[in-house]
């Protein structure tokens, strides 16, 4: 007599209506957040609307209102992952030098920041500057400038640099460094040697003694 052949066990289907487990959730979140930052880069924030923006996520009108309470609220949400992902991959390429070596870590938050701002201005300026949508924000609470400022406050207590206020400083470099990249992209200049330039006048901004 021959075995019974192996039953097979199905895992059951979702449910019509259930809601979407969190991995589902976290995609449908990021389709979301990566359309509306294409559409704000192509369209500008304004004229973009939240229907143009499920359009492009290949999701239902109804579906952003699961996740946002307006475009405003997006708009938020954009700002805080541009800014995290921004101190993200700089607090890697700071992590990728040794511990102790201050102005190793410095070289690579300023050449780390160049690079993705460069690399990134257009939905910077989107998601920032937009002359409908702009606000002042505190750029000290920016991810990018605390992780700075956390550098600048443990090379000072290390004595291998002199700040009075790392937080202040490193929103002023910020800044700085800003304002130097916007005007080499508008002015269309040079920008290779931009990063070393600045490196060496940061140094001589926390230098001790």
């Amino acid at each position: 007599m021959s075995p019974p052949p192996p039953v097979t066990l199905l895992r059951p289907s979702r449910a019509a209506g259930a809601r979407p487990g969190p991995r589902r959730r976290d995609e449908r979140l990021a389709s979301l957040l990566d359309a509306a930052a294409a559409l704000f880069v192509e369209k500008g924030v304004t004229a973009t609307s939240i229907e143009d923006i499920a359009e492009r996520a290949g999701v239902a009108k109804s579906t952003f209102y699961h996740y946002f309470h307006d475009r405003a609220a997006m708009l938020e949400a954009l700002r805080k992952r541009y800014s995290q992902r921004f101190a993200d991959l700089v607090d890697a390429a700071m992590e990728a030098c040794p511990s102790q070596d201050w102005n190793a870590r410095l070289a690579a938050w300023t050449r780390s920041t160049v690079d993705e701002y460069l690399a990134t201005y257009l939905l910077h300026d989107a998601i920032f500057h937009d002359p409908d949508v702009c606000q002042r924000c505190v750029i000290s609470e920016e991810a990018f400038v605390v992780s700075l400022a956390a550098l600048l406050r443990a090379g000072a207590d290390d004595r291998a640099w002199q700040i009075e206020d790392p937080l202040t400083t490193a929103a002023f470099m910020f800044h700085g460094l800003h304002g130097l990249l916007d005007e080499a992209i508008a002015s269309e200049s040079e920008t290779a040697t931009l990063t070393d330039r600045v490196t060496r006048l940061f140094s001589q901004l926390v230098r001790a003694g």
